[in-house]
């Protein structure tokens, strides 16, 4: 009986001293030999894109992507890099017990483009969702076949199917008169079912258009222009009043100290495509009253700063309740543009100085995409990720540009 109970109860040790190893090597604790102590450690996911770049951990090869590694608690200069591509680099903290995350975005060195358009383009216009390019073609051919021009008005859709194809340009105003395309404007409704054109004498003392068409997006140029001149201002009133009610429907779902702050302190309010993460400058002094308490573990470790000055933008975190300083918002040689969410809401792209970059939303990791001719400052987020669109003329001194791929795989 006696004997029974001893294997009983050293075999009820034993499970439990093995599940209590079990769990401690689950959670990161590890024998360390040179102090003869067991030690909680921290995992540090580093994974890229592309994967199968190599990972320095203060300057010593550690590994390559994709790799979980076990780390001593302490911080870490890490550094990823892959042949023909820009490396990424950061600071990043390990804590015992806690999964440290990187997902590092390899620029290539030399990316390659291609081009969108080629009958020549001017006036691009970027849809309210960035998903749409409105822009004029106005010099070419009457086709001999079907007796129509391809003058007018396009709309293309920044959308590829699963097979990698796109769908055609649709026309959606036919230029068959003497309508002169250099003084139209395009005007996108807030949910870009319809669009404006207006034109503008510009012999006009007024810069009031003299005549306003109405296009229905939903079935190309089938539908016939409605000619709105005389409600042009009314209707924009309107477009103008619905994007004000969604913009104002974002901020009242946010945290209500929040909103007030962004309300009252911020312009230029952009959320990013998978609305985690709001890009804002502010315009006024104000403190950013901390929403999560206590704080979260393993998140972002970038210096973050909750006193916002004027001037200046910022990207917040919902998700971690961080909030991070970019840069000046104001520049008197206009050499820096406003900048615009990557599509994978974590990364921001700016031009500056006739140059295209891509950052972190953190302001870490600045890199070059694009240093060649390019127009408008025009650059257009591809939104399934991995390009971009740009407006260029590399057939100088050629009259009109086209929209260009810069592909960044």
């Amino acid at each position: 009986m006696i004997k029974r109970l001893l294997i009983s109860f050293f075999s009820a040790v034993f499970i439990i001293s093995i599940a209590a190893v079990i769990i401690l090597y689950g959670r990161g604790y590890r024998y360390d030999p040179q102090s003869k102590k067991v030690s909680p450690t921290g995992i540090l996911s580093v994974s890229s894109y592309p994967e199968k770049a190599s990972v320095y951990l203060d300057d010593k090869l550690t590994s390559a992507t994709n790799a979980s590694i076990s780390l001593p608690p302490a911080w870490y200069r890490v550094r990823i890099s892959k042949e023909g591509y820009q490396h990424w680099e950061k600071k990043v903290r390990v804590q015992g017990e806690v999964v440290s995350t990187i997902d590092a975005l390899l620029i290539p060195n030399n990316p390659s483009l291609k081009a969108v358009t080629a009958t020549g383009i001017f006036a691009p216009q970027l849809s309210p969702s960035m998903t749409k390019v409105a822009y004029f073609i106005t010099n070419s051919d009457t086709d001999p076949v079907s007796g129509k021009t391809k003058n007018g008005l396009w709309i293309m859709e920044l959308i590829q199917g699963p097979l990698g194809n796109k769908p055609a340009p649709k026309q959606v105003f036919i230029a068959d008169r003497a309508y002169n395309l250099d003084q139209a404007k395009i005007y996108w409704s807030t949910a870009e079912k319809e669009i404006i054109l207006s034109f503008i004498d510009p012999k006009s003392k007024t810069s009031l258009p003299y005549l306003a068409f109405l296009i229905s997006l939903e079935n190309g140029s089938k539908t016939t222009p409605i000619n709105i001149t005389s409600r042009l201002n009314s209707i924009l009133g309107e477009w103008q009043q619905d994007f004000i009610k969604e913009e104002n429907l974002k901020l009242q779902s946010l945290p209500p100290q929040l909103s007030l702050l962004l309300s009252q302190n911020t312009s230029r309010i952009r959320f990013s495509p998978d609305d985690n993460k709001i890009l804002y400058q502010a315009t006024s002094s104000a403190q950013l009253a901390p929403l999560i308490n206590p704080p979260l573990i393993g998140t972002n470790p970038t210096e973050e700063v909750r006193k916002i000055e004027p001037q200046k933008y910022y990207v917040y975190d919902l998700k971690e309740d961080k909030n991070y300083y970019l840069f000046p918002a104001e520049n008197k040689s206009d050499e820096v543009s406003s900048p615009i969410w990557y599509s994978d809401s974590q990364h921001l792209l700016i031009v500056e100085k006739d140059k295209i970059y891509i950052l972190d939303y953190d302001g870490l990791n600045k890199r070059s995409v694009y240093s060649g001719p390019f127009i408008d400052n025009l650059v257009i987020p591809w939104p399934a990720g991995e390009k971009i669109i740009i407006l260029t003329n590399f057939n100088q001194p050629g009259p009109l540009a086209d929209l260009y791929e810069v592909d960044l795989r």
